[in-house]
Formats: C-alpha cells, structure tokens, sequence
C-alpha cells in the first residue's frame, strides 16, 4: 500500500462555529488520494475535499460520569434534566459503558458553511439555545453539567461480529488506524469496516473496535501473547520480534487517523531540542466480550530503534 504523507483534522471553535480543518504536513499524491477514495467508495463519498451532505446530526454530550457508581450517576442527573422546564424529557438518553456512562440532549441537524473554503459545521439557534441553558442548570448547587459541549451524534453500531476486536484471541493487538467522523466522513464507522475488509482480503488479520467512550472505530492486525513485551539489556521494556516484524510492515508502522499519517512535537529531555516525529503503532489489549472498554496505549518504555 502506498504509504501517506502527513495530513491531520484539526477541529476548533470559532464564533461559534465548529472548524474541521485538513493540515497537509507533506505532499499527498493524486495516487494516494485515489486509493482512500477507493477504499471508502461504498460511503456514496469521496475523502478527499467532498461534504457529506448539507447537514449532519448532533447532539448535546452534558457530562460524562467514572468510577464505581457511574450508572447511578448518570442516571440521576438524566432525571435532573427531564425535570429541567423549557427541555423535553424524551430527548434525554443514557449511554452505559463498562468503565463510564454519558449523559446526551437531543438532537440537531447542522449545516455545512458551503461558502466556506474550510471545513466547517456550524452551529444553530437550537443547540447554542439549549446548551448555554443545560450549563446553567444546577442539582444541589452544582453545576453538573457545566462541561456540556456539541459533539456529532455516535451512529449504531455495526459490523460484521466475527471481524469484531473481542473475538480475538490473545491479549494485545497492534493498533495501525482510527477513523472518527468529520464533515466529509460522517459514516467512520463503514468506513472503519470497509479499511478492516480489505486487510482480510490480503490475507491480515484484521479487526475493528467501536470505542464505547467515544464517537470513533479503531483498527488492529494481529494477536499477541503476554510474550509481546521482552526486556532488553538495559532492563527496559520492549516489543517482541514478532511484534516488531509486524510493525515494520510500511502500511502498519503508523497510527493512522481516517488514512492519514499524523505527528506530534516532543522535546529531548537533554537539549530541549523540540523535533517533530509521526505518531506510530502500537499495541493495544484486546477487550473481553461483554466488557467493553476504551483501548489503552501499551507502549514500551524503549523506543524502537528501526523507526529513529
């Protein structure tokens, strides 16, 4: 597969408006852009610099709830808002996670700005109405649901169950991709199967993994034992070889994000020297069935030095 020069989403508020915005970190070929397209073709879209419609569906997230009592929480927070006056007690619904539960507020269908030359969602009346009011609301004299913020509405769920992450066997997979909705890839997730379903048909194991906590799907190949993890020489921890074979692989040595390679900026402890270096793979624990949970960076603590 050809590899992916560096382009990222970006999102951020301004006057109101939600942004998504496609930084190009290098040159991305027509080729390259053809192959995505290709790819997620049964979306009716193209990835590349087509919207998605003139609208998508949103929704209010008013707070998210952890720890052991999460589920009596949020429920008791959802009865404080369906008892709030000027919302409707309908629009109210719960999410339960194994580690978490959220608490959502309608839904609003927002327009694309087409006279934008960005990306962008912007939002109406209703939801600005209705989310300064849900952050004004207090239980107690708390303001519970002061973090509330719009996000795009988590679509069902779907997949073929058999291409599911927790039918794996093993305990960590290699985590090579992430898709999440943007205006112009509402449908992350068929997207999600679509990159999975052409994987197994070049013979990878492949698998997708619709995180619980979040409105976005991950990718993995392969499966691993507790042996995925040697300790080198100096004491630190590292990848097996054969963890290592894999990820050298020139389509698995990134954490791609919607089929594109993204960076972060560190800084060497020493110098201070701040350098500019691609996000990589990396390994994941694969979830029990039944016990869904967000999926945890396993990195080792040593870095790996074919990819320096």
């Amino acid at each position: 597969m050809t590899r992916m020069s560096g382009w990222a989403w970006r999102r951020a508020w301004v006057g109101g408006a939600l942004f998504v915005l496609m930084n190009a970190a290098g040159a991305c070929s027509e080729q390259d852009k053809a192959r995505w397209d290709e790819l997620f073709r049964p979306s009716g879209r193209s990835l590349f610099g087509e919207r998605s419609g003139d609208t998508e569906t949103w929704t209010i997230e008013c707070n998210e709830y952890l720890g052991e009592r999460h589920r009596e929480t949020a429920e008791t927070a959802a009865n404080a808002l369906r008892r709030a006056p000027n919302l409707r007690g309908d629009q109210v619904r719960v999410e339960h996670g194994a580690s978490g539960s959220r608490v959502y507020y309608g839904e609003y269908a927002l327009k694309h700005d087409k006279a934008s030359d960005e990306l962008r969602v912007v939002l109406n009346d209703a939801i600005k109405r209705d989310l300064e009011f849900i952050r004004q609301l207090s239980l107690d004299g708390q303001y519970i649901f002061f973090q509330a913020r719009p996000i795009a509405k988590p679509g069902e769920k779907i997949g073929p169950p058999e291409w599911s992450l927790e039918r794996a066997r093993g305990t960590y997979t290699l985590h090579v991709g992430v898709t999440y909705a943007t205006p112009t890839l509402r449908d992350y997730q068929e997207a999600a199967i679509e990159w999975v379903k052409d994987l197994r048909s070049r013979g990878y194991e492949a698998y997708y993994y619709h995180d619980p906590e979040k409105p976005q799907t991950s990718i993995c190949v392969g499966s691993f034992g507790d042996d995925a993890f040697v300790t080198e020489p100096d004491g630190r921890m590292a990848y097996s070889k054969a963890v290592k074979d894999l990820q050298l692989q020139e389509e698995f040595r990134y954490n791609l994000e919607n089929g594109h390679i993204t960076h972060r900026i560190t800084a060497d402890p020493a110098t201070g020297k701040r350098e500019r270096i691609p996000n990589w793979s990396f390994l994941v624990e694969i979830p029990q069935p039944g016990k869904a949970k967000a999926l945890r960076d396993r990195k080792p603590t040593s870095v790996i030095p074919e990819f320096e």
